[in-house]
Formats: structure tokens, sequence, C-alpha cells
């Protein structure tokens, strides 16, 4: 995070429904979402009462600047349009990648800010498909090498690779 401000992820709960709904449709996000829909308050609190424990909220000094989840394996990401690249989303995303190693991203093609997110985090792209690019981690192998030499070591990282 920049400037030194620390931020934290914790369990989503009832008292963040709103803020998410709230997130989740505001006019600076909605283009980065798969679907553009209205969410009612109504709507909001079943969809939670379902889904809600797949969801943390990143907070900044006891203020929510973000959430993030997963619903069948699909990541959900945003972040307050005031704490926007401030390193926001890549603590969300490095934090929540920690708890589902596996989670994958379908990100719509225009959504720059994601793609960019995602690319520049290491995810690998594996699929796009004209509107969607398709993201997931990938287990890295490091491979170090010594040169006689110079006695120094390379390590180079290669991802994607298959061990049997």
């Amino acid at each position: 995070m920049k400037d030194g401000i620390k931020l934290k992820l914790i369990k989503n709960s009832p008292d963040y429904y709103e803020f998410i709904r709230l997130l989740r449709t505001h006019e600076e996000n909605t283009n980065g979402f798969q679907e553009q829909v209205q969410i009612s308050e109504s709507d909001q609190i079943s969809y939670m009462e379902k889904h809600g424990e797949s969801y943390y909220i990143c907070i900044l000094d006891d203020t929510p600047v973000g959430f993030i989840g997963s619903i069948n394996n699909d990541l959900r990401l945003a972040t307050d349009p005031k704490y926007k690249r401030m390193g926001v989303g890549k603590f969300m995303l490095e934090s929540f990648m920690d708890i589902e190693p596996n989670c994958l991203s379908k990100v719509l093609l225009s959504n720059e800010p994601s793609n960019n997110l995602f690319k520049n985090f290491g995810l690998t792209q594996y699929k796009s498909d004209g509107k969607f690019n398709y993201y997931k981690k990938t287990k890295n192998l490091v491979i170090t090498r010594s040169d006689k030499k110079t006695k120094a070591i390379e390590e180079l990282t290669l991802s994607g690779l298959k061990l049997y």
C-alpha cells in the first residue's frame, strides 16, 4: 500500500452487505462487472444470505474500502473509487489468493484496470473468448543454476509446468 497505509482483510458480515451493494452498483464500478444490473437492498440481503461467507472486506482505519470474494470459483472484486490506484486491489488479491489459491477470474476485455491488475499480479491468462479474459494462478517451479566462474546463482521461474 502506498504511503505506509495499513490494510486488513476481514470476513464479511451483515454489517457490510449494504457496503458491498453500494460499491457493486457504484457508477464508476458497474462497467467492470459482467452484468450491469441494479440491485435492491432486499435482493442484496437474499444474495448475501446465500453467498456472504464467500466474501471478505478490505478495511483501512475502520473504513471499508473494497471487497473480494469467490462464487463458483469465480473471483469478485471491487474497490471504492476514492481508494483506487492506491494498492487496495493488489492487497485484496494477494491476501485472497492465500485463502483461495485455485480461484479463477473471468474479466471483461473492456475492464482494463482489472486486466492490468491480474497481469501485474502474475496471474496467467489461460483463455480469451472475444468478450472475456480468463485468469488463474499457476504454480511456479524455481530452478537454480550456479555459474562456477562467477559463483552467481540465477533463478528461472517457469509457470504452468506439469510435474510428474
